[in-house]
This record gives C-alpha cells, sequence and structure tokens, in this order.
C-alpha cells in the first residue's frame, strides 16, 4: 500500500478510535479486495461509490475512462463482500435520468445497502454544465420513482434534493416522512412527523458544514467559496454558533420567494447550494421545484441569453 493510502488509513483509525462515523465517498476503481478488506479492519462505517450509469458505455463515455464501469462494479462487490455498509451515488442529469431505475436495480443485484441521488450543482466545473440539469418537472417524476422505489425492501434510497421532504409526505398521505438527506421512514415513528419540522430539508449550516483542507469552514462542499471561518484562527464551536451566515441559514423565515414564501418551507426550503449556484444569494429561490416555475423560467431565459 502506497504511503498516502497508508496515511489516510490511519487518520481514520484515529478518528474512529475517538468516535467519529468516517465514510469514504470514491469512484471505487482502486477497492480491490486487499483495500476493502483494510477498510474494514479500519471500521469505515461506509463507502459510497459513484455510479453515473448501469449502462458501462454511458459511464464510460462520462468518466472519460474505458473500463472504469467495470472497475467501480469490482470495488463495489468487494466493499459488499467485506460486510461494509455501501452505497452507490448517481448525480442525475438529463444524460443519465433514464438509467435511474436500472441503477437501483443493479443496487439490488448486487446487494448493496443504499443508492443515493445527489441534485446537480451548478459549482466547480458543474457551471459549465448547467444545461443538463433537469427542470422541475423532470425532478418531481424523478423523487416520484425514488419514493416508490423505496418502499421496495432490499436497498434504501435517498435524495440529497430537499424537495424529497415534501414529496414524500405527499405521496405518502403523511404516512412516512423524510427528515433530512439521511432518511425516511414511518411518520409515527420517533416522533418524525415532527422532527422533519425541525430540521427538514437542506441541512447546509444547520446539520452539518464542510472543512477544507486548509482549515477553512463552509456552510456545505458544494459551497466551496462561501468561507465562513478558518479553524486556524477560531475554534469550531465559535464558528459554528457565531457565524453571521449559518445563522441566516438555520432562519427559513429569511429565505426570500418563493422559497421563503412556500408552506413547506420548513420540510423543504430549497437547497441553499443551488441557489447560490444559480443565483450568486444563498437565500435566494432554488429552481428546481415545480413550485418556483418563475426562478426556473428565469434561469431558462438567462442561458439563452448567454447561447
Amino acid at each position: 500500500m502506497s504511503r498516502s493510502r497508508l496515511c489516510s488509513a490511519s487518520v481514520a483509525r484515529v478518528a474512529r478510535d475517538n468516535g467519529v462515523h468516517v465514510a469514504l465517498a470514491t469512484n471505487g476503481t482502486a477497492i480491490t479486495s486487499e483495500t476493502a478488506r483494510r477498510l474494514k479492519e479500519t471500521d469505515v462505517c461506509y463507502v459510497e461509490v459513484s455510479l453515473d450509469a448501469a449502462s458501462p458505455e454511458m459511464h464510460d463515455m462520462f468518466r472519460g475512462v474505458p473500463g472504469s464501469h467495470s472497475r467501480s462494479l469490482e470495488g463495489i462487490r468487494n466493499c459488499v463482500k467485506e460486510g461494509i455498509f455501501t452505497g452507490i451515488a448517481t448525480t442525475v442529469t438529463k444524460c443519465n435520468l433514464k438509467e435511474v431505475r436500472d441503477l437501483i436495480s443493479l443496487g439490488r443485484s448486487m446487494k448493496v445497502d443504499r443508492f443515493v441521488h445527489f441534485n446537480f450543482i451548478p459549482t466547480g466545473r458543474g457551471r459549465d454544465k448547467i444545461r443538463l440539469d433537469i427542470s422541475p418537472t423532470e425532478r418531481e417524476g424523478l423523487l416520484q420513482i425514488l419514493f416508490a422505489e423505496s418502499q421496495v425492501p432490499g436497498i434504501e434510497i435517498l435524495s440529497t434534493a430537499p424537495q424529497f421532504g415534501r414529496l414524500v409526505s405527499e405521496m405518502s398521505c403523511g404516512s412516512f416522512a423524510a427528515p433530512t438527506h439521511f432518511y425516511v421512514g414511518k411518520a409515527g415513528r420517533w416522533g418524525l412527523r415532527e422532527l422533519v419540522q425541525f430540521i427538514g430539508g437542506c441541512g447546509a449550516g444547520r446539520l452539518y458544514c464542510a472543512i477544507q483542507p486548509n482549515g477553512l469552514v463552509t456552510p456545505c462542499v458544494f459551497m466551496p467559496g462561501l468561507i465562513v471561518g478558518n479553524l486556524r484562527t477560531s475554534r469550531f464551536e465559535e464558528i459554528w454558533h457565531e457565524s453571521r451566515v449559518l445563522k441566516e441559514l438555520r432562519n427559513k423565515d429569511l429565505l426570500k420567494p418563493a422559497c421563503g414564501e412556500c408552506e413547506n418551507r420548513y420540510v423543504c426550503g430549497g437547497c441553499r447550494a443551488r441557489s447560490l449556484g444559480y443565483f450568486l444569494d444563498y437565500l435566494g429561490p432554488d429552481p428546481g421545484c415545480t413550485k418556483n416555475m418563475n426562478a426556473w423560467e428565469e434561469l431558462k431565459e438567462r442561458l439563452l441569453e448567454a447561447a
């Protein structure tokens, strides 16, 4: 094993020894049977492998690396074999929207524990691909598929789209709730129906934040330019409790229309990273919802002007 991998394993081991939940997000291509065994020995809690399509041709074309699909599947198999809680993650765009059902079926056949739909976020190189973002109507249809699939035993189905919380409640007539990106369950269990009103929707700066290698803190990994503090000069507790940005993100009554006027703002509230990416305003509208079509139409006009 290389020095860098040994160092990573050592960091993970120290984190686990101190009670930190350790998860690994990866393309899976380097997870050999030996690597999977070491991940298990290190007690890594969760491994999430990015897969863009069930079709090898589509995945390899997107990744630009022939054979990457088969190597990713082998990495998944090695993790499952070691008994590691394993997930497949897919950022859904217009390119692979029709692949979602097949990806879930593939996950079931491989005995994967979880399938996660990731929202497209216009950040980093994604800013050059915003025409690939699915429409609010397409997203609504996708989330309906995800909820229907979540009712079939064998795999956990999740979504980072905060609209999923609203849709889960609507489709189940209030019987199920999705309080965060991480769980969907019966609304009566552990007071989930009430909990979702408190912590539902986007968790940026509310349930989690991101720490960059240089110590800079941002509300979310998809908000890399929105710096709220520096661990080199401030304690994390001080940043978490005193940052003006984080305080504003925690108050959904500050959201601008249509998210701020929506009756579902406590359950959903829109994706703050998408608002920042599209409108340079973390309290602005999320143009990914059928209840926010004005923002979507504004975005389409801007794209046409830029063409």
